[in-house]
């Protein structure tokens, strides 16, 4: 099946998900290798990545320079959290891949945060920019502390299609 049609109909239970009863539920959503992972999703749909005292406060798309995109990631850490690595990993189809490996994470009040390098409009990762279906994107934070704890987090945003259209739109795209 393909991927538009796999994530479709996902797409609609988590904009339906608004509608319903304000509880939270598990949803699987499928990933690369065609797996699924559970994720949190509530009345107005995904809920922030959760794990070990850790929260993903953002996750999503910025335009760069001239036909390019930047992914900026920020979360929040317990008090004293003392880091040795973050990784942020596309786990979303097999185009996706690694997007941050900081090697040395700075926590400013809590909170990390980082901005990619700029990410070419041709680089295989950004292929999903190019669909004109509405794209969730599963963001996997692999959170390493100074003891070599490993807490893995995942993270879903959801695109809109004209969002996407307007990114398509200034890489001079017609469609």
């Amino acid at each position: 099946m393909s991927s538009v049609l796999r994530v479709f109909p996902l797409v609609c239970v988590l904009v339906l998900a608004g509608c319903g009863s304000p509880s939270e539920i598990m949803t699987p959503v499928p990933v690369a290798g065609g797996h699924h992972i559970g994720i949190r999703v509530g009345p107005n749909g995904p809920l922030p990545g959760k794990g070990d005292g850790f929260t993903v406060l953002h996750a999503a798309t910025a335009p760069g320079a001239e036909k390019h995109i930047v992914y900026q990631f920020a979360l929040s850490a317990p008090p004293g959290a003392a880091l040795q690595r973050i990784q942020v990993d596309d786990i979303s189809d097999e185009q996706s891949g690694p997007l941050v490996d900081d090697q040395h994470p700075w926590v400013t009040e809590n909170v990390w945060h980082i901005e990619t390098s700029p990410i070419a409009a041709d680089d295989p990762r950004l292929a999903w920019i190019y669909t004109v279906t509405p794209s969730l994107r599963v963001y996997r934070f692999t959170i390493t502390d100074q003891a070599g704890h490993q807490t893995i987090i995942h993270h879903v945003t959801a695109y809109a299609n004209y969002i996407k259209g307007i990114i398509r739109s200034q890489w001079g795209e017609k469609y």
